[in-house]
Formats: structure tokens, C-alpha cells, sequence
């Protein structure tokens, strides 16, 4: 549901495994067009190939599907889990794959906490033409785990993880996939909006000395919201994370431009609001000044204007 550059991915990936599933791309023409009468072409790190066995239609289906993903932009996320509801029987499991914070809270509260999943998944695509997506970087494996936590992941968690995997996709089962979806906001709250502001990949953050140093302070920001709110970030101090993202999760994505900072070169509105500003959302709810995660979503938000005039 979103079958943009991820969703696509994801599905296509599925469907080409010969799992035998039979898998929907839910999204908007030109590209579900382009998918309809020549297949999905994936290129990129997990290979190449021609997806014929999918289909693929604008609106969602008045069926029960037995699984969700659920990829559309966060802003979308209230709007798109409403149009979901016709695909949901009574065993239909919801996978939030999303970027940013507060996802899982939204679906859960429109379609119900017991059929909600959470996913955190760290690799880059873009669809460089319609019916065409490319896989260009990953920076770990997929997650999946139940939201209300765990000592072990559940059989419905490893059913999700195991047919990612299966499908060539890096993925395994989480006991806390909400500590690992704000894992993954803090790699966005470091790296997409200054990659968006400066318009460089995160290779050139990670080597100037200011942009290193801007990206510390949003996180340690971050960390104090996290605590303040009770939420697990993942890491006991923001150095230990910071070590971390530059030694081990930056690497393998140096060349990579963030999709926001995509959204932007494309004129649409980005996701600021839920990773950078949800830091600050959270920051005045709670007490916590967050000048530097402010300031970025300020220039975000203004390059947003700048770029669509």
C-alpha cells in the first residue's frame, strides 16, 4: 500500500521469490500503468530482474489480503490506513514501513493494536522511470516485531521476517521493534535533512567537520526527548550512537542523498514533520529545548518553498 520506490521494492522482491504469493502494488500512474502492461524492472544491489506476476491498480481492492505493508510517506499514513480497511479480514496483519516517528501509534489507533506490525527497514530505491525501481544502498537488515514488545519474537513476526528473507531481502524478527523504529529515526534525524538542506550525500556530511558536529547536537537533543518521553532510543548516550552511525551505519550508504532530499529536487513535501519535527513536537510537550532539530526543519521546510517556486 504505497507502492512507490520501497513498496515496490518489497513486493516486487516477494513476488519474483516464488513463495507462491500472489502480491498487489498499490499506488499511483504513471508507474502502477507501466507496471500493468510491461512488469516491474528491479535493478540495483539485489540484482536485476522482470516482475510479471504482480498486480498492480490505483485504488485498494474490496478483498481480505493476509498481510499489509504499508509504504506510504508518513504524512499519509492516517489517509492511507482509512483506504486500507476493505483489504482487512479478520487474521489481515498491518506492516507500518515507514520512515519517521508515530506511524505505528496512527495505524493502531485506525485499524486496531493487535493487527498492527512494525518494520524498520534501511535500505535506499528510487524509481528512476515508471514501472522501473532501483535498489541503490542498505545500511542493515529489516526488522519486524510486534509493538507491544516481547521477551522473543512472535510466530507472526518470524512468518513476516522469514518470507522477507526468503524474497532476498536481509531481514529478521525483533522482540522491540519500537527501540529499533527510533534506531532508524535517529539515522534520519542525523543525516536526511542536512543531506536535503546542503543537497550532498551523507559520505560529505560524515567528512565536514560542521555538518559532523550539527548532526551530534540534533541527536543529543533527540536522546534527551527519548528519555524524557520514556522511549527506548536504542543506545545509553548519543556518543555511543554517533560512533555507531559514522563507523558502521554511514559506510555502506556513503553516496547516497536522502530522499528527502529526492522529494525536494521533485517539488513534493517531504517528511520533516515526523523525524527532525517530531524531535521538536515532542521537545514541547515535554520541556526539552531542541534549538538545532528547529532550526533544521525551519530550512527544510523553506527550501520546500524555495524549490517550488
Amino acid at each position: 500500500m504505497g507502492a512507490g520506490a520501497i513498496g515496490s521494492a518489497i513486493g516486487g522482491m516477494i513476488a519474483k521469490s516464488g513463495q507462491g504469493v500472489e502480491v498487489t502494488l498499490i499506488g499511483r500512474d504513471p508507474h502502477i500503468k507501466a507496471i500493468r502492461e510491461n512488469g516491474l524492472c528491479i535493478t540495483g544491489i539485489w540484482g536485476e530482474h522482470i516482475v510479471t506476476n504482480l498486480n498492480a491498480v490505483t485504488s485498494p481492492p474490496h478483498e481480505a489480503y493476509d498481510i499489509v505493508f504499508l509504504t506510504v510517506k508518513s504524512y499519509d499514513t492516517k489517509t492511507a490506513a482509512r483506504a486500507a480497511l476493505p483489504m482487512l479480514g479478520p487474521d489481515t496483519v498491518i506492516v507500518s514501513m515507514q520512515n519517521g516517528l508515530g506511524n505505528v501509534e496512527t495505524l493502531a489507533e485506525i485499524v486496531g493494536g493487535a493487527r498492527t506490525v512494525g518494520g524498520m527497514a534501511i535500505f535506499g530505491a528510487v524509481v528512476p522511470k515508471p514501472g522501473a525501481v532501483r535498489v541503490t544502498v542498505i545500511a542493515s537488515e529489516t526488522l519486524i516485531g510486534e509493538t507491544r514488545g516481547g521477551t522473543t519474537p512472535t510466530p507472526r513476526a518470524k512468518h513476516i521476517a522469514g518470507m522477507l528473507e526468503s524474497a532476498g531481502i536481509p531481514t529478521k524478527p525483533s522482540d522491540n521493534i519500537m527501540r529499533e523504529i527510533w534506531h532508524k529515526a535517529l539515522y534520519n534525524i542525523a543525516l536526511n535533512p542536512l543531506s536535503a538542506i546542503f543537497e550532498v550525500t551523507y559520505g560529505e556530511i560524515a567528512d565536514n567537520p560542521h555538518t559532523r558536529w550539527l548532526a551530534g547536537e540534533m541527536i543529543s537533543e533527540a536522546f534527551r526527548v527519548a528519555k524524557a518521553a520514556g522511549m527506548d532510543p536504542g543506545m545509553n548516550a548519543p556518543d555511543a550512537y554517533m560512533q555507531v552511525l559514522w563507523s558502521q551505519l554511514l559506510p555502506p550508504t556513503r553516496d547516497h542523498r536522502s530522499s528527502m532530499l529526492q522529494d525536494i529536487v521533485r517539488g513534493k513535501v517531504t517528511e520533516i514533520d515526523y523525524i527532525n519535527g517530531k524531535v521538536a513536537e515532542l521537545g514541547a510537550e515535554y520541556g526539552i529545548k531542541t534549538p538545532y532539530n528547529n532550526a533544521v526543519v525551519r530550512m527544510v521546510k523553506a527550501k520546500e518553498v524555495f524549490r517550488s517556486t
